[in-house]
């Protein structure tokens, strides 16, 4: 039976240079509305999407949300400028295991590889193109297809079956690998089974108390990981 793996990418895949995504935000929000933007109104970036990270920081600069909406494009090319010329191989990691992995399961015929992140659709290949992994991945549900995360698993799955060209991906096939609480929110809320890893902001035992099918603490044995995900998914 095919399978869809849907891969959340920052703190699953590779962990980019702390705190410059927050800065690259910031300092586009402030330019484009005359405000300041303290490290106060910028949340917690880990498992949140683009789009929600844009929401409350507008929110608390005093911004509406619908005056943000209506420079999207602005936003999203502007911020695209900022990251590419941040996004090296120095300031990319790629997490262990994780080359190793997205081989094996691409060369599996019987495997559909995909995305599931929260950065917007440009951003997300930006990041993987940093070590060539950008080619693994035709399809995928980001962060600037909703502010809500739980919403990103049925179009991720919608896509997949566009791809291929038949409805022969459901809840049921499919597998979220993340690293954070809302990866597992985001799977659970369609039934869709998980395998975290605490290669993120959280610890194994940390993620060990929350509602995952299964947390490693990284993805490097390979052999095992398979094993993981065939019994996850294996009906």
């Amino acid at each position: 039976m095919k399978k869809l793996i849907l891969f959340d990418i920052d703190g699953t895949i590779l962990n980019f240079k702390h705190g410059i995504a927050k800065s690259l935000f910031a300092d586009l929000i402030s330019e484009l509305f005359g405000k300041e933007v303290p490290d106060s109104a910028i949340p917690d970036f880990w498992g949140m999407t683009d789009l929600q990270i844009l929401r409350i920081i507008s929110q608390n600069i005093g911004v509406s949300y619908d005056e943000t909406l209506k420079i999207l494009p602005t936003i999203w090319s502007r911020i695209y400028i900022s990251f590419e010329e941040h996004t090296t191989i120095e300031n990319v990691k790629i997490l262990p295991g994780v080359v190793e992995l997205i081989n094996d399961l691409h060369d599996n015929p019987d495997i559909q590889l995909g995305l599931i992140t929260g950065n917007f659709f440009e951003n997300a290949y930006l990041k993987l193109r940093a070590h060539n992994l950008d080619k693994f991945f035709p399809i995928g549900a980001f962060g600037s297809d909703s502010d809500d995360r739980n919403m990103l698993p049925p179009i991720a799955i919608k896509r997949a079956n566009e791809f291929v060209g038949s409805q022969i991906f459901t809840s049921n096939n499919t597998l979220i690998i993340g690293d954070t609480p809302r990866d597992i929110d985001c799977a659970k809320a369609h039934n869709i089974a998980v395998l975290c890893v605490a290669t993120g902001s959280m610890t194994f035992d940390e993620l060990s108390l929350l509602n995952a099918d299964f947390v490693l603490n990284d993805l490097s044995d390979t052999t095992n990981t398979l094993e993981i995900i065939n019994r996850l998914i294996e009906n």
